[in-house]
C-alpha cells in the first residue's frame, strides 16, 4: 500500500521519524514518553494487517506493556499534540484552502469500550455497534491534506449513566451530552485562532440536515457549502414576508407570505422544477484527474423553516443541484456571494471527497479502527498517533527526496 513502509524504509526514515517527534517534546514530555512515541508511529507506518498493540510492538521488537501503558495510561495531552500538529500546518498551508466537517465510525464487537453504542455507522453503512468521532480537516488549495481536531461523539445512553463513564475515564467536563454539531462547533471554536484563511466549510448531508448548524454557522459569518439531503426545503428567492394586520383579536407577531403563488419546496422538488427548464443545466467538470464532469444548475433560495407555524422564508441562500445519473442527484446549500460562479460552487462541494480517501488511508493502512482499549484517554491518544503518522508521511511525500519511492 501506498503509506505502509517495509523495514528497509523505516531503517532510512528513523532518523527523521525520532526528529519529528522531538518536535512534539514539549507536549510529549520526558524522554521515554518521546521514545515510546516514535516505536507507536513506526509501527503504525510499518506493513502488517493488524495494528493493535501486540502486533505492532512484535513488529518493531519492543515491550508491549510498555506500549500500553504510553498508549492507555501515560498523561501526556492529546489536545496540546494536536495544537502543535496544527501549528506545523500553517507552515505548509496557504490562504485558500478549505475546512471539512466529517466523523468517522469504527465498529466495536462489545459493549465496554467508551462511547460504544447501536447509531448509524457511515464504515458500515447501517446501524451498528460502533463508536463515532467527529474531525476536522484541512485540505489546501494544492492539495494538502492535514487531520486538524477528532474528538469521540457520547451518546445520550453514555451521558446518562455517570459510572459508566467513569470507568471510561470520561474527563468531567466532557460528561455531558452534546450533539454531533455542537461538538463540531466548539472544536472549530478551539482551533480557529490557528487557521489560514479559508475559503468555505463543507460537510456531508448528515450534517447538512441539521438547520440549526446552517444558522448557527449563517450567524457566525462562516462560509459553508453542505450537501443536504432531498427533503430539506426551500423558498423562492422572490417570496417576502409580510406581517398583515388582524382584521380582529390580538394584532399578528409574525409576518407571513401573502402571495399563493410562493410557498417552499423541498429539494427533489426544485429537481423536478428545474428539470423543466433544462437550459439552466451546464456541464461542469469536476476536480478529478479524471476529468469527469457533472450535470449541474445552482439557483439562489431562501431558508425555509418547515417546523414553524407561519414558515416564513429566512437566509439567502444557493441551492445547487448535481445529476450524477438518470435518477441521481446530489443537493446543496451554501451561503456564498450571490455572484459566486456555478463552477466554484461545484468544486467546493466536491473538496470532500479527498478526506474520504485520506480516511481510507489512515484506517486500511495506519490502523486508526484497529485500536482494542477501551478508555477515553486510550482512544484518544491513539487517534493523535494516527494524525501523526498520517502528517508525518504527508512530510516526507512533499519532500524533495522520500524513501517512500525507493
Amino acid at each position: 500500500m501506498r503509506g505502509m513502509m517495509t523495514a528497509g524504509h523505516v531503517t532510512r526514515i528513523r532518523q527523521q521519524l525520532q526528529g519529528f517527534v522531538e518536535e512534539f517534546a514539549e507536549d510529549l514530555g520526558r524522554s521515554e514518553r518521546r521514545h515510546w512515541c516514535g516505536k507507536y508511529l513506526e509501527g503504525l507506518l510499518r506493513e502488517g494487517e493488524h495494528k493493535s498493540i501486540e502486533p505492532l510492538a512484535a513488529r518493531v521488537g519492543c515491550d508491549d506493556q510498555a506500549l500500553q501503558q504510553f498508549v492507555n495510561q501515560s498523561p501526556w495531552d492529546h489536545r496540546a499534540v494536536l495544537h502543535r500538529l496544527r501549528q506545523q500546518m500553517r507552515t505548509s498551508a496557504s490562504a485558500g484552502g478549505v475546512l471539512v466537517l466529517d466523523d468517522t465510525s469504527l465498529p466495536k464487537q462489545g459493549r465496554h469500550s467508551v462511547g460504544v453504542a447501536r447509531q448509524y455507522c457511515g464504515a458500515l453503512g447501517k446501524i451498528a455497534n460502533c463508536q463515532s468521532i467527529v474531525t476536522w480537516h484541512w485540505l489546501g488549495a494544492t492539495g494538502l491534506h492535514w487531520p486538524l481536531a477528532a474528538q469521540l461523539y457520547l451518546p445520550a445512553e453514555w451521558t446518562a449513566d455517570e459510572p459508566r463513564m467513569s470507568r471510561a475515564g470520561v474527563p468531567p467536563a466532557e460528561q455531558r451530552f452534546r450533539e454531533k454539531w455542537r461538538l463540531a462547533l466548539d472544536l472549530l471554536d478551539e482551533m480557529k485562532p490557528q487557521l489560514p484563511a479559508y475559503q468555505a466549510i463543507v460537510f456531508d448531508a448528515g450534517y447538512g440536515v441539521v438547520q440549526s448548524l446552517l444558522a448557527e454557522l449563517e450567524k457566525q459569518a462562516e462560509p459553508y457549502v453542505a450537501q443536504v439531503p432531498g427533503n430539506i426545503a426551500a423558498w423562492p428567492a422572490a417570496a417576502v414576508a409580510t406581517l398583515k394586520p388582524a382584521r380582529r383579536g390580538r394584532p399578528r407577531q409574525h409576518a407571513i407570505v401573502q402571495d399563493p403563488a410562493m410557498h417552499p419546496l423541498s429539494m427533489v422538488g426544485w429537481r423536478d422544477k428545474l428539470l423543466q427548464e433544462p437550459g439552466r443545466w451546464v456541464q461542469v467538470q469536476l476536480p478529478r484527474a479524471d476529468g469527469a464532469s457533472v450535470q449541474a444548475v445552482a439557483v439562489r433560495v431562501q431558508a425555509s423553516r418547515r417546523g414553524s407555524r407561519w414558515r416564513q422564508p429566512g437566509a439567502a441562500r444557493w441551492l445547487l443541484i448535481e445529476q450524477l445519473g438518470e435518477e441521481t442527484f446530489k443537493y446543496y446549500l451554501s451561503n456564498l456571494p450571490a455572484g459566486t460562479p456555478l463552477a466554484e460552487l461545484v468544486r467546493l462541494a466536491h473538496q470532500r471527497w479527498a478526506i474520504e480517501q485520506g480516511y481510507q488511508q489512515l484506517k486500511e493502512e495506519l490502523g486508526l479502527d484497529h485500536f482494542e482499549g477501551r478508555s477515553w484517554r486510550g482512544l484518544h491518544h491513539h487517534v493523535t498517533l494516527c494524525f501523526l503518522a498520517f502528517c508525518f508521511l504527508t512530510r516526507l511525500r512533499s519532500s524533495k527526496k522520500t524513501p517512500l519511492a525507493a
